[in-house]
């Protein structure tokens, strides 16, 4: 009898792990790039709607471009932690490709995003606004998409206060180095902004560990030897 549950004990503990092993699948990923958006430089002129924030426009970031009425926007979170705002044509590009696409291997953009305004709140994100993110290929095509709707501009959605966090999935296809562009979702005049990003990362994603395709098979096993 004491076998006999020494040995189940084993095989439930081997299960465990082979849970475990699997939830933590993304593991030992690695970043490639990170952008925080704290170099921002821009014309500090004004004070963000119900937060009362240092916002500012026509600023720019090294490693990206821009293009649209009065880009780059953006709003000071506290001690020069920017992100940036995207008044309805905005859009920024990155200006030098990062080495994310060998071919076969998956990658994640990830970051935070949230709503925007500047001094007019009559501009504020709406429910129906949100953010196009795309990875680039060298050739400009575009490799992976994805949008994000942060909701409306309100108490506890004001900017990032919501803690909504984007994943961009991708796999590499081995055409060379990638860029990301991030602008409106939509129609470029609807007067409003879109939404703010920050803290992007970019990292690869390793396959499913030997470890958890082992704890996988302990599961079956076990419920193989209780049919």
């Amino acid at each position: 009898m004491n076998y006999t549950i020494h040995k189940t004990n084993n095989y439930l503990g081997l299960c465990a792990s082979g849970i475990l092993a699997c939830l933590s699948g993304t593991a030992g990923a690695v970043t490639i790039f990170t952008e925080d958006f704290n170099g921002y430089a821009g014309n500090q002129n004004d004070s963000q709607s119900d937060t009362a924030l240092d916002v500012a426009h026509t600023g720019t970031v090294t490693g990206w471009s821009n293009s649209g009425s009065g880009t780059m926007h953006a709003v000071d979170l506290g001690s020069s932690d920017w992100a940036i705002m995207f008044y309805q044509n905005n859009v920024i590009t990155q200006s030098v490709g990062i080495g994310a696409n060998d071919s076969g291997t998956s990658y994640e953009v990830t970051f935070d995003y949230g709503t925007g305004v500047y001094s007019q709140l009559s501009q504020k994100t709406e429910a129906v606004d949100g953010l196009l993110v795309e990875v680039l290929r060298a050739d400009n095509s575009v490799l992976a998409s994805d949008t994000y709707l942060p909701g409306a501009w309100g108490a506890g959605n004001y900017n990032l206060d919501a803690g909504l966090t984007g994943t961009l999935p991708y796999v590499g296809d081995g055409t060379g180095v990638v860029r990301l562009r991030i602008g409106p979702d939509g129609p470029l005049n609807s007067g409003n902004f879109e939404g703010e990003i920050d803290n992007i990362s970019v990292d690869s994603v390793p396959e499913p560990t030997t470890t958890a395709l082992l704890g996988l098979g302990g599961l079956a096993l076990i419920l193989r030897r209780r049919k």
